[in-house]
């Protein structure tokens, strides 16, 4: 897809893609402390919250380099990013270990 293509624009969808992991692990901790099942996760948020951040700062550069300009970036990139937030969402709802494989299998 990208094969030719301004570089920054692959990294955009890269980083924005990047950030789904910790944004769905931050949301399936905050839903297990909702219903009680799980109260020690503080530790384990601000470890998520930083490597976010740091995927956002990221994003940043690639924004200010041009990654973004094309429309159809955008379109993939928020798009792909839906869909692996909902494809973590599910599989963190099965298995917290499984969702967290998943996304190191994919990051390599």
């Amino acid at each position: 897809v990208f094969e030719g293509r301004y570089v920054p624009s692959r990294f955009f969808l890269l980083e924005t893609v990047a950030r789904m992991p910790y944004f769905s692990y931050i949301t399936m901790l905050h839903l297990y402390e909702t219903l009680g099942f799980w109260r020690r996760s503080a530790d384990v948020k601000r470890v998520h919250f930083a490597e976010e951040w740091n995927e956002f700062n990221h994003l940043l550069i690639m924004e200010s380099l041009g990654g973004d300009q094309s429309w159809w970036v955008r379109f993939m990139a928020q798009h792909s990013a839906i869909a692996y937030f909902v494809a973590l969402l599910a599989l963190w709802s099965i298995s917290p270990t499984l969702a967290y494989k998943f996304s190191e299998l994919l990051e390599t």
